[in-house]
């Protein structure tokens, strides 16, 4: 299944009475000047939200702000509680173990609930396309792996997971905009940065774009993100260590 969106996919686990942690609840514009975010939307939708993330210094403005944040480590938290759904958006591949923390969400997983995780899929039409021209896939500074389906489930099942659904979402329009501002020292550098940007996006980039969201609708795994719903084998809730 493809979606649009990943709020879409993570929409369809919500209910009114959900209790949810969300781990790497930070978004990196709090402020939401560019795309929705992921926690404002689970608060919309759920009875109570709990936010997890590392960064203390913006776990503290979303605690000012009036949102439930911790600020821990989502490979040796310890939180004391469980939750309906736990939702790890995009962070999966920024862990150093990301063995360690599927074991620790289990740990915080009530026994009839599910884990939800997004992450890049590094097997899609642009990023080859990228990786030929440019000899480099693009990823992001702060990764440290990527996931195909099948590794992905491989390691679930490794940690006693049992994978509920699999998912794809074409979002790859979001990681490659219509344009960016060119920096440059004098008028003319830019001038000519920004119409080599522009060019290069009218006959590469965007149609690419587009080649990329016809082939999801045939091939789903081809797609920007990859999400697996995922719940305790064994449907124990293990308890979180003292």
């Amino acid at each position: 299944m493809v979606y649009r969106s990943k709020l879409d996919w993570i929409g369809r686990f919500l209910r009114e009475d959900s209790v949810v942690l969300d781990l790497g609840c930070v978004c990196h514009d709090l402020d939401q000047t560019a795309v929705p975010w992921l926690h404002r939307f689970l608060v919309d939708r759920s009875r109570r939200v709990v936010g997890v993330d590392i960064l203390p210094q913006a776990v503290e403005r979303m605690r000012k702000d009036g949102y439930e944040a911790l600020c821990a480590n989502v490979e040796t938290m310890d939180l004391g509680e469980t939750f309906n759904v736990i939702v790890a958006g995009d962070i999966l591949e920024h862990l150093d173990n990301p063995g360690a923390f599927l074991d620790r969400a289990k740990r915080h997983l009530a026994s009839d609930g599910v884990l939800l995780l997004t992450t890049p899929n590094p097997i899609t039409y642009v990023r080859f396309l990228r990786v030929f021209l440019k000899g480099q896939a693009g990823a992001n500074k702060e990764h440290t792996c990527w996931f195909t389906a099948k590794v992905l489930r491989q390691l679930a099942r490794r940690h006693g997971w049992e994978v509920a659904e699999e998912a794809f979402v074409d979002d790859t329009r979001l990681f490659y905009p219509w344009r960016k501002p060119a920096a440059s020292r004098s008028a003319f550098h830019r001038a000519l940065r920004s119409l080599n940007r522009w060019l290069g996006l009218l006959l590469i980039w965007k149609p690419s774009i587009w080649t990329q969201s016809l082939l999801c609708r045939v091939r789903p795994h081809l797609a920007e993100t990859l999400c697996l719903a995922l719940r305790n084998e064994t449907g124990e809730t293990q308890k979180p260590l003292a």
